[in-house]
């Protein structure tokens, strides 16, 4: 089993939730409509691989409502978009990006379970969007399956600070940390290591990558990016987070057989080294046994992972 202050956390969408977008509730602010403020928000995330992005555009193509390729766009990583169109500057993201920007937000939708996506155009809030996500079906018996083996669990993540309490509450994970840029979710794994010890970190977006990396163990999803795969020290071929605590398990079980081999492996040279300086019994049979033998029947013995269920 697990030590008590080993911490596993985890990025919520991909990994918690199925990473299926859909626009729940759209709010208006300066004379907009929702179909403007989808069609303006629609329009910069036009050419978006993120989910929530995607969902947006989802919803507009729902709707029939047209969209216009911006003539200059440029992503932050964590915060948006920021585009031009038609003479016209526009904002779609989160509240960090409006603050950066200097956009005072008038008015906010109650959001309790899931993420808002705020739009500015011309220095000026013109509404937002709730986007909400579905926790996976084996979500809730993973992280039972985790506390059975003495692990506690957060969520580090990008999405609101709302949403991932409410997927915490969902799934009964013992802490959230929402509304992380890249750098923020590393620096809380820092805070949370140097208080509680080793952690473990499973994420599947490009996001991940920095807090992957700096993690005593990178987890990723086989689905997710290309980024976060190629600095996790563990990859997963699904995305099923009951793979976690399957993982855990054969690891700690291979750590048991590895220290019953290197016991088992001294045991036997020292015997045989003993009887050979002594007298009592030596042969060449013995040496071979002490040296080949014995280190077929480690393998026969590391066999037994195979068949562990």
């Amino acid at each position: 089993t697990m030590p008590l202050w080993f911490w596993r956390m985890m990025d919520s969408t991909g990994t918690i939730t199925v990473g299926d977008f859909s626009v729940r509730k759209v709010f208006c602010s300066g004379g907009m409509t929702e179909e403007q403020v989808l069609s303006l928000c629609g329009s910069c995330e036009i050419a978006s691989t993120h989910p929530i992005g995607q969902s947006i555009v989802a919803e507009c193509e729902k709707r029939g409502l047209k969209l216009e390729t911006p003539d200059k766009i440029q992503e932050i990583s964590g915060k948006g978009i920021i585009a031009e169109t038609g003479g016209r500057q526009l904002l779609v993201g989160n509240r960090t990006l409006m603050e950066a920007n200097g956009i005072a937000i008038s008015e906010w939708g109650a959001v309790n379970s899931g993420t808002e996506v705020l739009l500015a155009a011309d220095g000026e809030y013109k509404g937002s969007i709730i986007i909400s996500d579905t926790v996976k079906s084996g979500a809730l018996d993973a992280v039972k399956e985790m506390k059975s083996l003495g692990i506690k669990t957060a969520i580090l993540t990008g999405d609101g600070e709302a949403s991932a309490k409410y997927v915490a509450a969902e799934v009964g994970i013992d802490e959230a940390y929402g509304g992380l840029l890249p750098e923020n979710k590393l620096e809380k794994l820092r805070e949370i290591r140097s208080k509680y010890g080793e952690v473990m970190f499973v994420g599947d977006g490009i996001n991940d990558a920095p807090v992957l990396a700096g993690a005593d163990v990178g987890a990723a999803m086989g689905s997710g990016a290309d980024a976060a795969i190629e600095v996790a020290d563990v990859v997963f071929m699904n995305s099923d987070l009951g793979a976690v605590t399957k993982a855990v398990s054969v690891s700690g079980a291979t750590a048991a057989i590895a220290k019953e081999n290197v016991i088992f492996a001294l045991a036997v040279k020292s015997i045989a080294i003993l009887l050979g300086i002594t007298g009592i019994y030596t042969n060449m049979w013995l040496a071979v046994f002490a040296d080949t033998g014995v280190a077929f029947l480690c393998i026969l013995n590391s066999v037994r992972l195979l068949y562990k269920k």
